[in-house]
């Protein structure tokens, strides 16, 4: 499947034949919206200000998802489409199970997932607080199979130890249980 950039790559190749060609990637955004009240009560509980943050998505996370996760040889019926990203605005909304505040790779991240028809989607996107950036930017997006109770979303999450969630706020609609510092059982 041809991404945008892609097809405008091979397009300027196509009309540009034996010419050096500059590739810029341009990042486009696209705004989902605010943080929810759950959201920015769960980070004001470990410190964090997400009051002034709105969600986004960008070109990039379409990218890297559709790259790393969109292969329906690799992944079969896990293959992320297309349609798969129309559900991140409501995964950020409404999750099922969400740890909030966690660091990654020296990254602020938050991860959600929500299930839909037996189906669990991954949602990770990072805390940007610079001067120019104050968002929750996408990241990675990526589905498995079947429905994931909070301790195996946890253990996906915290895979390979990449992930210090000791002071993060786990937040786990299933249960009604919002808790932070580490103990995601409450």
């Amino acid at each position: 499947m041809l991404t945008t950039r892609l097809l405008k790559l091979f397009l300027l190749e196509k009309n540009n034949k034996n010419r050096y060609i500059e590739h810029v990637n341009q990042l486009i955004k696209t705004p989902i919206g605010k943080p929810e009240k759950w959201l920015i009560d769960a980070a004001a509980g470990i410190g964090l200000d997400y009051s002034m943050l709105s969600h986004e998505t960008t070109n990039e996370l379409i990218d890297h998802s559709m790259k790393r996760h969109g292969d329906s040889i690799v992944h079969g019926s896990a293959t992320i489409t297309n349609i798969d990203f129309a559900y991140i605005s409501d995964i950020v909304k409404t999750p099922d199970y969400a740890i909030v505040g966690t660091i990654r790779k020296n990254s602020l991240i938050n991860a959600y997932a929500k299930i839909y028809c037996g189906i669990t989607y991954i949602y990770f996107e990072e805390v940007l607080k610079s001067r120019k950036n104050k968002v929750l930017r996408g990241k990675t997006f990526y589905k498995i199979t079947r429905p994931l109770s909070f301790d195996e979303f946890l253990n996906n999450v915290t895979r390979h130890n990449k992930t210090d969630v000791s002071k993060a706020a786990f937040f786990n609609a299933k249960k009604n249980v919002q808790t932070a510092g580490g103990n995601p059982g409450g």
